[in-house]
C-alpha cells in the first residue's frame, strides 16, 4: 500500500516538471520581447538601423559631420558617439520638432539628408556672378592704393604728371591710369564730369576740397586709404594725411567713386 502511494506522488510531481518545462520557452520569450533594448525612436522594428551613445564607425563620424556642417556639432570628428554628439543630437532634434531621445534613427537621419540637400541647394543657387563684381572691385581698389602708396615720397612738381614729380591732379591721373581708368585733367573737371558721386568714402575713392587756392570749384584731392586718412601729392609731395584735421573739414567738398 505505501509503495502504490509513492507512485502517485512520482507521477504528480512528473507531470508537474514536465508542464514547467513545456511552458519555459514561452515564458522566456514573453520577457524577452517586453524587456527588448533595440526599440526605436519611432518604435519600428528591431531591424532597424540606430546609432547611439557608445557607437563607433564611419556612420558615426557622418552624422558628426552633418551636425557640424549645421552648426550643432563643434568638437572632433572622431567616429566616437559620446556624450557630445548625443547632445547635439538632443539639440538637432529640438529645432527640428522630433523626439529628443539623443538617438540617430529614420526620422532624424531623414531629416539630417533633408537640410544637407537644401544647403547644397542653396550654396548652388547662390554662387553665380554675384559675388564677383565685389571681388574684381575690391581687387582694383586694392590696386589703386598699392600704386599711391608706391609713390610717396614723391616730390611735388606744378604740372607733373609722372614718378618723377606730381601736382594734386597728375597724382590721382597717374594712379587710376595704372588701372586702366582715364580722368579729365583738372580736379575741377574730375568732381564735374568723372566717376559717380557717393555719400561717403570707400578705400579707393577720392575725397575732394576747394578753396584751397584761387580758383573755382574742386581744387585739391587724395585717395582715400581708410581711418579717415588721404595720400595724396601736396605742398611736401606724395604723403599721407589725416582729414579728420580742421584744415581738411573746412575745405572738404565731396567724395567720388571711379571704379
Amino acid at each position: 500500500m505505501v509503495k502504490s502511494s509513492q507512485s502517485v506522488r512520482k507521477y504528480v510531481i512528473s507531470s508537474a516538471l514536465v508542464t514547467t518545462l513545456a511552458l519555459t520557452p514561452v515564458l522566456t520569450e514573453n520577457v524577452s520581447a517586453k524587456a527588448d533594448p533595440t526599440a526605436t525612436e519611432s518604435g519600428s522594428s528591431a531591424e532597424t538601423s540606430i546609432l547611439s551613445n557608445g557607437d563607433q564607425g564611419d556612420d558615426v563620424k557622418a552624422v558628426q559631420t552633418d551636425l557640424e556642417a549645421e552648426g550643432y556639432y563643434t568638437s572632433t570628428l572622431d567616429g566616437i558617439f559620446g556624450p557630445l554628439t548625443e547632445d547635439a543630437v538632443r539639440d538637432f532634434q529640438a529645432d527640428q520638432g522630433l523626439a529628443v531621445d539623443g538617438l540617430v534613427g529614420p526620422e532624424t537621419e531623414s531629416a539630417l539628408s533633408n537640410l544637407e540637400e537644401s544647403t547644397t541647394e542653396e550654396t548652388t543657387t547662390e554662387e553665380p556672378t554675384t559675388e564677383e563684381p565685389s571681388s574684381d572691385e575690391s581687387a582694383s581698389q586694392s590696386d589703386v592704393v598699392s600704386i599711391a602708396e608706391d609713390q610717396i615720397g614723391t616730390p611735388y612738381v606744378w604740372g607733373g604728371t609722372t614718378p618723377d614729380g606730381f601736382d594734386s591732379s597728375g597724382f590721382i591721373l597717374y594712379v587710376f591710369d595704372q588701372v586702366g581708368i582715364d580722368l579729365n585733367r583738372k580736379e575741377s573737371d574730375m568732381w564735374l564730369y568723372d566717376g559717380e558721386r557717393v555719400e561717403s568714402p570707400s578705400v579707393g575713392d577720392v575725397v575732394f576740397f576747394e578753396g584751397t587756392y584761387n580758383t573755382e570749384g574742386a581744387s585739391h584731392s587724395g585717395i582715400y586709404i581708410g581711418d579717415n586718412k588721404m595720400i595724396h601729392s601736396g605742398s611736401n609731395g606724395v604723403e599721407v594725411a589725416d582729414m579728420s584735421i580742421d584744415y581738411w573739414q573746412d575745405h572738404y567738398l565731396g567724395v567720388k567713386s571711379f571704379q
